[in-house]
Parts: C-alpha cells; structure tokens; sequence
C-alpha cells in the first residue's frame, strides 16, 4: 500500500468511500506489467481526488446509490472507477462496457474510453480487481492462482493484454471508432488486487503490491472473516465462515484460509 493511500484510509470512515479511496491508489498488482501505469500516475489521481473524497466521506449518499446494484466484487470495484470518471473533472467518460458486435458475434467490450483533459488524448482502459494465493513462491506468476482454481494469474494478465486490450485494432471495430471520433491514442491496463503467500515467505512477486498469507489452519482470533466486498480495505466482518475465506485483523493484515481440496485442485 502506498504512504499517501494508508494514512488517508484511516481517516475516512465510511466503508464505500474507502474502497474508491483503495480502488484509485492502491498499487498495480503486479510490479511490471506492460500497458499497467506506474503507481506514481494513481499517487497523483489520489492527490487531485483527495479532498472530494473528504466531501464524500462526509455525505456518501450519490457514492452509495452508484455503487448499490453491484454485489460482485469484479463490478463493485468497475463501479468505484465509473464513479470517479464521471466525477472528476479531468476525465470525460466517453464509452462505458461498450459491447462490440460484428457479424452478429461480441468480440468484446471497451470497460472505458476516456478523454484525458491534461493529456489531451483519448484513452481506452481495461479494468481488473484480483486476489491470487501464490503455492511456489519460487514459479509465482504461473502457480498464481484464486480461491476458484480455474482463476489463474498468467491466463488472466494475457487475455487482458492480448484480447481486451487490443480490441480496438480488429480492422472493423478500428474503423467503427475512426468515424465516431473515439479512436484511443493510448491504452491501461488497470489491474490491482493482492497476492497471498505462504507463511514465512520472504519472495515475492512484486515487492511494492500489496499481499497477505495463505494456509490450511484458520488464523488467531484476532482476524475477522470478511465479506466479499470486504475483500479491498476490511472492516465489513461476515457471521458465515466459509471453507475457503479472507480475514483481516485491526493492523490491516491479511489471510486467506483454504482447504486441502484446494491444494489438490491447484495441482
């Protein structure tokens, strides 16, 4: 978690204004990825953002309406940015899940086209909110897997770069957005989230992401199991406990407590 992100998310107190708090600043997944912006480029949206995040704090209501219909975390993090965009004065949100059709078959879809006013370009984005356990800290990237273990990390990133985000170079699709105007000058891949390690690990994947510990054992009674939606920035504590489950304790640590069927699967 970055030095501007950990002080500022003890200060709010609302659990949906500190999850767009997280969703805008918390670090790139992954150390170096291609297309990914460095984390100083969401240091920076932070910064601009700050004090509207502080008028949100103190009146969510349109932050809560916005993000409501969204129960899985995939969207509820899609919706945190949706918001921003349309908040923000910089960015004018130009296509959003924008489904692109040919022949009667969808090829894809733009999460978002952006106009950048400091840029002065057209961007599209693709957007992506992941928690992987790491099983061989010594193969991370192609060990890296989810609570579900047909979520891998290495499918994930490659389908992102080489699918979503190439989908405005199909020859009809790039020519549907020259006539339209919205043709993307550059791309981002905007994917954060957190890897888990086994206890005691000291290599990891990407030294400045954020991360937690994995295991069989259910962790002290200090860690809380979370809800689904918890799964950014805590402090939304589930009564049911799963067989496969994220807790986080009052420092802001996190464990993910899986079974033995999990282990096999991954194999």
């Amino acid at each position: 978690m970055s030095d501007s992100l950990r002080p500022l998310l003890t200060q709010l107190t609302d659990p949906v204004v500190r999850d767009l708090a997280w969703a805008l600043a918390s670090p790139n997944l992954l150390q170096s990825s291609p297309l990914a912006p460095d984390n100083e480029w969401y240091r920076q949206l932070l910064a601009e953002y700050q004090s509207r995040l502080f008028e949100l704090d103190a009146a969510p209501e349109v932050l809560h309406a916005h993000c409501r219909p969204y129960r899985r975390l995939g969207l509820y993090f899609e919706a945190l940015w949706h918001f921003f965009l349309l908040d923000h004065s910089r960015f004018q949100l130009l296509a959003h899940n924008w489904q692109q059709v040919i022949d009667g078959t969808t090829l894809g879809a733009f999460d978002f086209i952006v106009w950048d006013q400091q840029s002065q370009r057209i961007e599209h984005w693709e957007l992506a909110v992941k928690f992987y356990l790491i099983s061989n800290p010594n193969d991370a990237y192609d060990q890296a897997c989810g609570i579900n273990t047909r979520d891998k990390l290495r499918h994930k990133v490659e389908h992102m770069l080489h699918h979503q985000l190439r989908l405005s170079q199909h020859p009809q699709i790039r020519e549907r957005l020259m006539l339209q105007k919205l043709m993307p000058q550059s791309t981002r891949l905007i994917m954060k989230g957190r890897l888990y390690y086994p206890p005691s690990c000291q290599q990891f994947l990407s030294d400045q992401g954020e991360r937690g510990h994995w295991g069989v054992e259910l962790p002290d009674a200090s860690f809380k199991p979370q809800q689904k939606l918890g799964w950014l920035t805590g402090g939304r504590h589930s009564e049911h406990q799963d067989r496969r489950q994220n807790f986080q304790d009052k420092k802001g640590n996190w464990y993910i407590k899986v079974d033995s069927e999990w282990l096999n699967e991954r194999k």
